[in-house]
C-alpha cells in the first residue's frame, strides 16, 4: 500500500478535529473548536493527513497532523499528531513525519513534549520519555529549553525540513537559512562542532518566544507562559 500525504482543507481540519480530537487527546489538551476556527480564519492553522492511497477521503485517513503557525508560515508548532486506533503500531508515525518534512511549505516546526521529570508516576514518565525518543529517532532535536504553558511544563524539540542534507543527521545552522530571510525554528539549532551551544539555545528560546507572541496576545503570554534554559 502506498500512503499519501496531503494538505488538509479548512473544512477537513475542522471535521477531523471535531470527530477525532476528543478521542485522541485528553480534555486538558484540547482547544475549543471555536479557537481552531479562529486560527484558521486568521491564516495561522493548517494540517496534513496521511491516507491509504485509495483516495483522499476521510474514511481513508490513517493519521493527521495539525499545526499552528505565524501568518507567513515561517515558524510552525506541531499542535496535534495522532493516528486512528486501528492504524497504530505499524511504523506509520515515522513515515508520516518524514512525508511532512518533505512538503515544500514545511519550514520545520517546534514540538512540545510534556517534561518526564514532572510526571506523577513511573508509567507516565516512561510514556513521555518514549514520546521524546520517537521524535528524536525521526530527526527532531531535543533542546535545553523548557516551556511552562498554562501550568504544564514541556521539553522543547525542533523538527527540521528534509533538505540540504538535513535528513542525514544533526543539521548545521546554515543549512536552514534561506536567502537571508527571517530564521525559522531550525535556524537556531545548536551545532555539535560550532562551540556556540549556549548562544544557539538562547536564540532558539528567542525564536520560540516570538512564535508564541505571534499566536497569543501579550497579556495571555505574560500570564500563562514561562520559557527558560535550566
Amino acid at each position: 500500500m502506498k500512503e499519501l500525504c496531503k494538505a488538509l482543507t479548512q473544512e477537513e481540519i475542522i471535521a477531523v478535529y471535531d470527530a477525532w480530537g476528543p478521542r485522541h487527546f485528553p480534555d486538558s489538551e484540547l482547544k475549543p473548536l471555536s479557537s481552531v476556527k479562529m486560527l484558521l480564519e486568521q491564516g495561522q492553522y493548517s494540517g496534513y493527513g496521511l491516507f491509504d492511497g485509495s483516495g483522499a477521503a476521510e474514511d481513508g485517513m490513517l493519521g493527521y497532523a495539525l499545526l499552528m503557525h505565524d501568518k507567513d508560515k515561517g515558524k510552525m508548532l506541531l499542535d496535534y499528531y495522532a493516528f486512528l486506533e486501528e492504524h497504530r503500531c505499524r511504523g506509520l508515525g515515522s513515515v508520516f513525519l518524514h512525508e511532512i518534512q518533505r512538503q515544500g511549505d514545511f519550514p520545520g516546526c517546534f514540538i512540545e513534549c510534556e517534561a518526564p521529570e514532572t510526571a506523577d508516576c513511573w508509567e507516565q514518565r516512561a510514556l513521555r520519555e518514549r514520546r521524546i525518543r520517537f521524535y528524536e529517532r525521526n530527526g527532531a532535536v531535543l533542546t535545553q529549553v523548557r516551556a511552562q504553558l498554562f501550568g504544564v511544563t514541556y521539553r522543547m524539540l525542533v523538527l527540521p525540513p528534509l533538505n540540504e542534507g538535513v535528513a542525514e543527521g544533526f543539521p548545521r545552522e546554515e543549512a536552514f537559512c534561506k536567502n537571508g530571510g527571517e530564521p525559522g525554528p531550525g535556524d537556531t539549532l545548536p551545532s555539535e562542532t560550532s562551540g556556540r551551544k549556549k548562544l544557539s539555545q538562547e536564540a532558539f528560546l528567542d525564536a520560540l518566544r516570538d512564535f508564541y507572541l505571534s499566536i497569543y496576545p501579550l497579556s495571555v503570554f505574560e500570564k500563562n507562559f514561562r520559557l527558560w534554559i535550566p
